[in-house]
């Protein structure tokens, strides 16, 4: 689903703020996806899925708002390290999309 057109849009620029701190937020992602080898173990990461789910459902990401709930939730669940992976990989994925 892509997100709502902002043009007349009174949110855009909240949108697009939005969107910075995405690009800053995948960053953090990719790096904690390079230390691993478990994903759990890396506390930063529940607050910035959570984040990321909130957020980019608010402005209409659902996408990256399933993803991020889906990792948020594994990692709160301390899952396998193969699911934390594969979900955090997913987010990365669908937050490189959207910012193209």
């Amino acid at each position: 689903m892509e997100a709502p057109s902002i043009l007349n849009d009174p949110f855009a620029p909240l949108r697009q703020r939005f969107l910075a701190r995405c690009a800053t937020q995948l960053a953090e992602l990719r790096a904690a996806r390079q230390r691993g080898p478990s994903v759990g173990s890396n506390d930063t990461l529940i607050p910035t899925a959570h984040s990321l789910a909130g957020a980019a459902g608010t402005f209409g990401f659902a996408e990256i708002s399933a993803r991020a709930s889906a990792l948020e939730t594994l990692l709160i669940e301390q899952a396998d390290d193969g699911p934390s992976h594969a979900a955090l990989d997913a987010l990365i994925t669908e937050i490189e999309r959207t910012l193209k």
